[in-house]
């Protein structure tokens, strides 16, 4: 019975698919539904809906970027070469040329770098991919699984077969999806397989071949677990690397000898008395707790030919599991944003970026203030990725939201017994989670005027107490606080610590309202509707596109977001017109329906002072402007062509003109030109200008 859990891969490549999803299903064997998705074949992100996303590939994670923006619960998983296929690799010459074929460049050098690691350093591997120029002139090719893709004119091919997924990726997914229980351990066991593979394939013949001995065991010296074989007489034919370490007995000792009386407690012998194969199995030898795999190896009469022992210390996996738990990433506590996903060019904001750059990098307190939806949580999170504890977690605490009765012991964590209800062994507070890294409180004027001082002295000692407890704990925590709200005039009602505010507003960063920065509303527009592959020109008509220029975003640019993807979705089959728009919005269309007519249309004299005086639209100006000035051979800025309009009764500012260019240029009509070259009317332009009456 499945336990309701679900889990999506995705892959690229038919081959890639069915490994790793056979490999994901034997691992979690009815315990979780695992679906499997080719990237390249019938793809729909509407697929990607599930407790876990496993994406096979980092490449593939970029391409996939804009679809697992909303998702929390990604893994890239962590590959590593199939070990079934890699004495193959031993039988070549040292020194000797090799092109590693890949589907990409990196997944190519990602793979040598893999079987450098392994022990291949006298191989000289070359990668080749799709798209790369000057193909080497080499005979031998070796592939993870792509031979469609290796070059016509190699002699030999090494398939190792796709990449599979390593242990620990294989131990997160189990963390993940809160399987990684006591029975978990014996899960993670099965990773062992390949080896058991290895041994059972090659084992056969190792008393007839001494080649192929030397080369099982060198292949076995390259696996981090024991590896053991006997012969149906109790004696040892292969002791690998590891189980000289963990036994403290080398090889020299062992090879040749009967196991029994050398380690007796590891038990080899057992199958053949049994029988019967022993997996899985959880052992002590001295203190220290193993999970052995005894495989009993038959001969073609069916007869006991020998055993091969696997085992691997319980405690690895254990150190993995501490290790996860404590990684921002399996913690959710980390920071989405960096620098880049702030969108803007205005002043005001450049300014308080440069500044936040510089801070970034020191260990000091900050406070970002600026109104409701302007941003502080994504300038707090990309201050976090340009600082030394970008590796470390990071705590978004919004103090508003947060119970008053409750807020003291999820900031401070609390000791067992602490009050009626409390968890049996205590809990750490987020100050505590976040230790090392940086804890983000939002909202902080909503922090009650009790645990100010608690939070002036964790800023000043660097400690924290508990609830309940008798002892402090040291941090090492950054603290980044933001406000919507006026901090020195609280201080002066007396709700809030003048020691605190005094404390927090040393290094304070104003991000400003986007009615403070208009000119960056245009280009937030086109960032958030990259998102669903639209542009503003094709997807509003002109006047809708002016109401959301127009209009004073009280919200800022949370409702600027929210607004685009309501567009978006509602109205993606189409252009978006003044009645599509959000009530607001419209409002403020009507209101201004008879301002937007005249910045629209003016009357211009067309005969001279004793002519006819008609209404004409924008656009014919513009393009008539331009005409004249292009006729002395120059184009004309923004600035200038606002100036000119201004004369002829059109009231625009430089952002309303860059808009109407745009709108002209994407028609055809103008050619926009870099720097100073200004904006120039064209053929097509000049043809629509000939048949208006403002030529």
């Amino acid at each position: 019975m499945l336990e309701g859990r679900s889990l999506v891969l995705v892959a690229k490549g038919e081959q890639n698919r069915q490994t790793l999803s056979g490999q994901l299903n034997d691992l979690l064997r009815g315990r979780v539904q695992v679906r499997s998705l080719c990237i390249d074949q019938d793809f729909s992100p509407s697929l990607l809906e599930g407790d876990l996303i496993v994406v096979a590939s980092e490449p593939i994670r970029r391409d996939l970027d804009r679809y697992l923006s909303g998702h929390t619960n990604v893994i890239v998983a962590r590959r590593t070469i199939d070990l079934r296929n890699l004495h193959l690799l031993l039988k070549l010459p040292p020194h000797t040329k090799i092109m590693l074929v890949n589907d990409r460049k990196e997944t190519a050098e990602e793979v040598i770098s893999l079987l450098y690691g392994m022990g291949f350093t006298d191989l000289w591997f070359i990668p080749v991919y799709p798209g790369l120029e000057n193909i080497p002139n080499v005979e031998i090719a070796v592939t993870p699984g792509e031979a469609h893709l290796v070059p016509c004119n190699v002699k030999k091919i090494i398939d190792l077969g796709c990449r599979i997924i390593d242990v620990t990726t294989l131990t997160e997914i189990l963390l993940r999806l809160d399987l990684l229980d006591e029975k978990a351990h014996l899960l993670s066991a099965r990773y062992l397989n390949h080896v058991i593979e290895v041994s059972k394939k090659l084992a056969q013949s190792l008393k007839d071949n001494q080649e192929l001995n030397q080369l099982l065991a060198t292949v076995l010296d390259k696996v981090h677990d024991g590896v053991l074989t006997i012969d149906a007489g109790g004696r040892t034919l292969l002791y690998n690397r590891a189980a000289e370490k963990f036994f403290k007995l080398s090889a020299k000792q062992i090879l040749g000898k009967r196991l029994q009386d050398l380690i007796p407690q590891i038990n080899a012998e057992r199958p053949l008395q049994q029988g019967k194969s022993e997996e899985n199995v959880p052992e002590f030898y001295g203190e220290q707790k193993i999970l052995v795999n005894r495989i009993l190896l038959m001969n073609e009469n069916n007869q006991p030919r020998g055993v091969v022992v696997t085992f691997s210390e319980l405690g690895t996996v254990e150190k993995i599991e501490r290790r996860l738990k404590n990684n921002p990433i399996t913690t959710g506590y980390i920071a989405k944003y960096t620098f880049n996903d702030i969108q803007g060019q205005s002043p005001a904001l450049l300014n308080c970026l440069e500044k936040a750059k510089y801070l970034a990098v020191t260990d000091l307190t900050i406070l970002i203030t600026g109104p409701t939806g302007s941003g502080k949580e994504l300038l707090a999170h990309a201050i976090h990725n340009a600082s030394p504890r970008c590796n470390k977690p990071f705590v978004a605490v919004n103090c508003a939201a947060l119970p008053k009765d409750l807020l003291e012991s999820e900031l401070f964590g609390y000791e067992e017994g602490a009050f009626t209800g409390a968890r049996r062994g205590g809990k750490a507070g987020l100050f505590e989670q976040a230790n090392g890294g940086s804890i983000f409180l939002d909202e902080i004027g909503d922090l009650p005027f009790g645990l100010q001082a608690k939070l002036l002295r964790v800023l000043e000692e660097k400690e924290v107490m508990r609830v309940g407890a008798e002892r402090v704990i040291p941090l090492d925590v950054r603290v980044i606080a933001a406000t919507n709200q006026d901090l020195k005039r609280l201080v002066e009602q007396g709700v809030f610590r003048g020691d605190l505010y005094y404390r927090l507003n040393t290094f304070n960063l104003k991000l400003p309202s986007l009615q403070e920065r208009r000119e960056d509303i245009f280009p937030l527009i086109t960032y958030f509707l990259k998102r669903w592959n639209l542009e503003p020109y094709n997807f509003f008509t002109p006047r809708a596109l002016e109401a959301l220029l127009a209009y004073s975003w009280p919200g800022n640019i949370r409702e600027l977001r929210n607004v685009i993807d309501y567009l978006a979705a509602v109205c993606r089959e189409r252009k978006v017109e003044i009645g599509d728009l959000p009530p607001d919005l419209q409002q403020t269309a009507v209101d201004k329906k008879e301002e937007e007519f005249n910045n629209e249309y003016a009357w211009i004299n067309l005969f001279g002072e004793s002519g006819e005086a008609k209404r004409f639209p924008i656009e014919l100006a513009i393009l008539r402007i331009l005409n004249k000035c292009n006729n002395n051979g120059r184009g004309l800025g923004r600035q200038q062509l606002a100036k000119r309009l201004a004369e002829q009764g059109f009231k625009l500012t430089e952002d309303m003109v860059r808009t109407r260019i745009k709108h002209l240029a994407h028609k055809g009509y103008v050619q926009i030109g870099r720097g100073r070259q200004g904006t120039k009317i064209t053929s097509r332009g000049k043809e629509v200008l000939s048949k208006s009456l403002l030529n």
